[in-house]
Order: C-alpha cells, then structure tokens, then sequence
C-alpha cells in the first residue's frame, strides 16, 4: 500500500508530539561479594525492581552477592563512596 508523501510527513510530525522523555535518575548499589569484606559500587540507569529481582535469568548482581545498600539519584554515587570508602 502506497502512503502519500503528505500523509507520511504528518505521521511523523503527530508521532513527534507529547511529554518530552525525562532524564532517568541513577540507582547507586553497595554491595559485598560472598568471599570478601569490601564493598563494592555499580551506579546503573536500571529501576530498583530489577535490580532486586531475583527470579531474573541474568541479574545485575549475581544472587549470591549481599546488597548492603541502594539509593536513587546522583547524590549517592559521593555519599556511598565515603560511607563505605569506595575508590
């Protein structure tokens, strides 16, 4: 089926429309592998939900890691690392 040109720039144009997209915050996650005592940091663009998931096939962090701690915004990222002296 042959769509006119005209159409076609319209589409476009009412597609572009709408909520600007927003920024995602970071989540900052501590946590310790089973074999060590230092906490680690991953600071991921992922929701919360799927980083506790543990029914996941490839989770962000394998499930025999401890979380110590999780905390959204970019604010955590220097919090954590002098709470927990990350490098």
């Amino acid at each position: 089926m042959h769509i006119p040109k005209i159409k076609q720039n319209m589409r476009i144009y009412h597609e572009s429309k709408g909520r600007p997209s927003e920024k995602k915050l970071p989540v900052v996650v501590v946590f310790k592998k089973p074999t060590g005592k230092k906490h680690h940091m991953m600071v991921t663009e992922s929701s919360v939900d799927d980083i506790l998931d543990n029914s996941k096939r490839n989770p962000l962090i394998p499930n025999n890691y401890e979380i110590v701690d999780i905390g959204v915004g970019e604010t955590f990222i220097k919090k954590f690392k002098e709470q927990y002296d990350i490098k």
